[in-house]
């Protein structure tokens, strides 16, 4: 695999605003002088790639792209000859492949190839759609639409274009509706205010890293946990899982070495949340802008709360990128059983 591929792999993944901590300062200073910019998260399903080879042959790919056993689906017989291919996914990418080869008009030098999420492939119920957990309803989709896809990701000769005109590659048709991510807040700018002062973490350990991330996610979960019990927690379970002494003796060490280091850089708690404070006041601006595709949580007994959308991600020139999500309100929602999820229905 090239490094162009490992490097585009690498930032397919994109941290939450306040894991900003852990990476080098860069990102936080554009943000502080106002040099970044904007798109919003959409909660499409699945995640796709498309492209177009250089003999102008159309595929389509998912999120694993950039695995080593990944692959690009080129005709029908390449989902039916899959057997890891889910089976209810094969009909309609084979058929949001079909559209989007019919309709595209870029060049190969515009886009080596694109990233978006599939909001639906069936048509919508009277403007109503629901790919995951967000259920969207909208006046403004064509009846006729069959697919639908926000865009929000482009790859071109191993950069990546964070917010990309990609809609523009395409020509229109009654059945493929698309739209860019950032298309209703491109001309928005936020107050950025004052960014705290915080200091940068990128120097702990990876171990101390992941345990603090898991157990910010294990919190939107709903764990009431302190940190040093769901440390001991998590250091009993590894110790429990193996049987030689040496291997247990190395692991009480790695966790207790964690722990110092926690101790050690005992101001990152209160960075964390300065940096989730700020990150909340920006999401509020973002919030209060209008648009046309009203976002619901739907509960099991069939009620419709609106919510905000998704969330945002920001972005600098030079490919570094973080999400902006509400994670008690939308993260939470993501992981609760009391909202039905578009895939379960």
């Amino acid at each position: 695999m090239s490094d162009n591929y490992i490097m585009m792999r690498e930032n397919t993944h994109m941290e939450h605003f306040e894991d900003l901590l852990f990476e080098d300062s860069h990102l936080l200073v554009r943000v502080m002088h106002g040099e970044v910019d904007f798109t919003r998260k959409w909660d499409g399903a699945p995640s796709i790639f498309f492209g177009v080879d250089s003999d102008g042959e159309a595929w389509i790919a998912r999120k694993g792209l950039f695995n080593k056993d990944a692959k690009k689906y080129y005709k029908r017989s390449y989902f039916d000859d899959d057997p890891k291919f889910p089976e209810g996914l094969k009909t309609p990418m084979w058929n949001t492949l079909v559209y989007l080869g019919n309709a595209y008009i870029g060049r190969e030098s515009d886009s080596v190839f694109m990233q978006g999420d599939l909001m639906f492939t069936d048509g919508t119920n009277s403007g109503h759609f629901h790919p995951n957990t967000i259920r969207y309803a909208s006046s403004v989709i064509p009846k006729s639409a069959r697919v639908g896809i926000v865009w929000h990701t482009g790859y071109s000769k191993g950069n990546i274009k964070y917010g990309a005109r990609i809609k523009e590659n395409f020509r229109l048709t009654n059945e493929l509706w698309m739209i860019n991510a950032h298309d209703e807040i491109e001309d928005f700018s936020p107050v950025f205010g004052i960014v705290p002062v915080v200091g940068n973490y990128a120097h702990m350990s990876d171990m101390t890293k992941c345990l603090f991330k898991q157990y910010q996610n294990a919190k939107v979960k709903g764990s009431e946990l302190t940190m040093v019990e769901y440390l001991h927690s998590k250091m009993t379970d590894a110790i429990y899982n193996v049987k030689k002494q040496e291997t247990k003796d190395k692991r009480k060490d790695e966790y207790r070495a964690v722990m110092q280091e926690l101790e050690d850089n005992y101001e990152l708690v209160n960075d964390y949340k300065a940096l989730q404070e700020y990150k909340m006041e920006l999401l509020k601006q973002f919030n209060n802008l209008p648009t046309q595709f009203t976002p619901y949580l739907q509960t099991k007994n069939g009620m419709l709360n609106q919510t905000h959308h998704e969330g945002y991600a920001l972005f600098d020139n030079v490919g570094n990128a973080a999400k902006i999500v509400d994670r008690k309100k939308f993260s939470a929602a993501n992981f609760s059983d009391e909202y039905v999820k578009g895939w379960s229905k």
